[in-house]
Formats: C-alpha cells, structure tokens, sequence
C-alpha cells in the first residue's frame, strides 16, 4: 500500500513538472536573443577600416588607444633623443668639408697664380681681365638658367587639371595621439578593401532579405557601394567620404532588424559620429550641425531604451556625446576630431561589454 502512495505521489509531481515546461520554455524563448550573421560582422569590420584610411574616425578599443599613443610617444622620444647626435654629426662634417674646401681652394688659387703669371709673358693684363670676366659673366647664366629650371618643376607639380581648375593635393592633419592617418599610399589599400567588400556584399544579400530588409535599403547600399568605388578609383577624397559615411547609414539600418542586446541606437551613433567626422573634414559646418542634432536624438532613445544607463561605461559614452555636440555648436574642428574618435571608442567598449552579456 505505501509503495503505491509513493508511486502515485511521484507521478503527480512528474506530471506537474512536465505540465510546466511549455509556459517555461516560453518565457526562455521569449527572452532569446539573435546572433548578427559573421557576414554582417565582416561588412561592417572591412567599412570600418576602409573609413579610417580615408582619414575618418577610428573604431577601437581604450586599450588600443592607449597602446598607439604609448608608441607614438616612444616615437617620439626616440627622435628627440637623436637630434643632438645628428646636429654634432652634421657640424662635424660641414667642418671638414670646409677644411677640405678650403685646402682645395688654396691649392687651385697658387695653380692659378703660377699660370697667370706664364700668361702676363704672352698677354696684357686687360685681355686676362676680359677673358675673366667672359667666364663668370658665363658661370652667373648658368646658375641663373638652373634656378629658372628649378622654379618651372616645381610650378609643373601644381599644374591645373583638365576643366581648368587647380588640382589640390588632400592633407591631412595628425589624428589622435599624432599619428598621420591620412597618406596617398592609402589608396592601395582602400582599393583592395573595396574590391573585397563587394564579394562580402554578395554574400550578405540573401541573409537580408530573408530576415526582411526591403529591396530599396539593399539597392541603396549597392549603390553607395559602387560610388565607393568609382570614387577610389578616381582618387577623390571627399566623394569616397562621403559614399563611405552612406554605407554606414545603410549598415545601421540593417542592425535594426535583429533582436540582440545591443540596441540599434548604438549603430546609428556610430554612423551619425562618422558623418560629423568628415563634414568637419571637408569644411561643411551645416551638414554637421544638421547630424549634430540628429545625434542628440539618438542618444536621448538610447537612454530611454537601455535597461541600465548608469553604469561607468554608459555615463561615459553620454559625456562625450554632450561634448561632440558642444564641439561641433562652437565650430571647433579640433575638439570635434577628438570626440568623434572618443565617441567611437566608448562605443566599441558597450558594445563589447553588452555582446560579452548575451552569449552568457
């Protein structure tokens, strides 16, 4: 008789523990969240990249920032310390070149005086003055006809371009920490980023629109995609800016129709920073005024929207968010290329943190 009690008592509790599984299940279902396809990562990493070549924002860790700054001041420590060895170097050896000069002219002067007296025998002293003169008078064109030479290469390398107007070679100012981020060699690169960012495209294209991105968002993309590239091709810094800052745009979208715990307002900061970064680049104040605004926006949704907005990271993404946007209302190019690069970087870190959350 106890043993069936018991049996009966342990099939109840079976029973109810099966019955409860499907409103657990779910709830666990409901809570899920979805992994972003390694294609969409890949895109976004080899964007990223091309838009720090073009002299735009970087997109790394505090770590790595602090790690380039700590080489650029050993860089430049190293190069403090040689410039005494150098200038006692350089002295050392433009005084021996004037010693030697100076034997080498004494010598050539006694040849001379020897051979002039030979020739005071067999000439007068008016015709040796006139032949003198004649090689100096000849000696002066030459260099005068060097110099000439000289200035019509150097005008030769700002020659206008073929609509009449002046080419102007882009430069780029010192980035963060010092470190020049903007070479023409850049473009090598750039190129075969480019080139390899059309296969990525290709492949991410089915997994859009399964997941329900329309047909418009994705032809946007390609053709920012396909301006990229023309605009590599012909070299034009400001229009690959610009094709470059629309695809981020495009990307942004794109994150919005997965559910994951990092919120979309996160890839639209990311893209709206890239795009101050580079209207201040090209001097268009209104542009970056315009996203400006649009940037306090968003920041404003995403402290609505995230569940803690007091921790360290995200107060620190907040402050240097009013900062970019202080920057950008007192038009100081300066500080606004600092906080675009602090901006991203606070990013990267939630982003990190938050993505470090979902797969536990």
């Amino acid at each position: 008789m106890t043993k069936k009690i018991l049996s009966l008592i342990l099939g109840l509790l079976t029973l109810l523990t099966l019955s409860g599984c499907p409103d657990e299940n779910k709830s666990q279902k409901g809570k899920e969240t979805e992994q972003i396809p390694n294609t969409m990562q890949k895109a976004t990493t080899e964007l990223e990249q091309i838009i720090t070549l073009l002299g735009g924002p970087m997109f790394d860790s505090r770590d790595k920032m602090e790690q380039l700054k700590n080489q650029q001041i050993q860089t430049l420590t190293e190069k403090l310390s040689e410039r005494p060895e150098q200038s006692s170097l350089g002295t050392d050896k433009t005084q021996q070149d004037q010693d030697s000069g100076s034997g080498n002219k004494k010598e050539e002067s006694a040849q001379k005086e020897n051979q002039g007296q030979q020739e005071q025998t067999e000439e007068s002293p008016e015709g040796g003055n006139e032949k003198g003169d004649g090689k100096e008078g000849k000696g002066t064109e030459e260099e005068k006809g060097t110099q000439e030479e000289n200035t019509a290469e150097n005008i030769d390398t700002k020659r206008p371009s073929a609509d009449g107007k002046k080419e102007e070679t882009f430069q780029m100012e010192d980035s963060l920490f010092g470190i020049p981020q903007w070479n023409p060699e850049n473009w090598k690169m750039i190129k075969v980023m480019t080139d390899g960012l059309f296969f990525t495209w290709n492949s991410l294209q089915p997994e859009l629109l399964e997941k329900g991105v329309t047909t418009m968002q994705m032809t946007n993309f390609n053709t920012s995609l396909e301006g990229l590239s023309q605009s590599v091709k012909n070299q034009k810094i400001e229009s690959a800016q610009t094709s470059s800052f629309q695809l981020m745009e495009c990307m942004s979208d794109f994150f919005s129709y997965y559910k994951t715990d990092v919120p979309p307002e996160m890839q639209r900061l990311k893209s709206i920073t890239t795009g101050i970064h580079f209207s201040v680049r090209q001097n268009d104040w209104d542009k970056a005024q315009e996203l400006a605004i649009r940037l306090q926006q968003e920041s404003t949704k995403l402290k609505a929207g995230i569940e803690d907005n007091q921790t360290t990271g995200f107060q620190m993404l907040e402050f240097s968010l009013a900062d970019l946007g202080s920057g950008v209302r007192n038009m100081d190019s300066v500080l606004v290329m600092i906080h675009t690069n602090l901006v991203t970087a606070n990013i990267h870190e939630m982003e990190t943190k938050l993505t470090q959350n979902q797969e536990e």
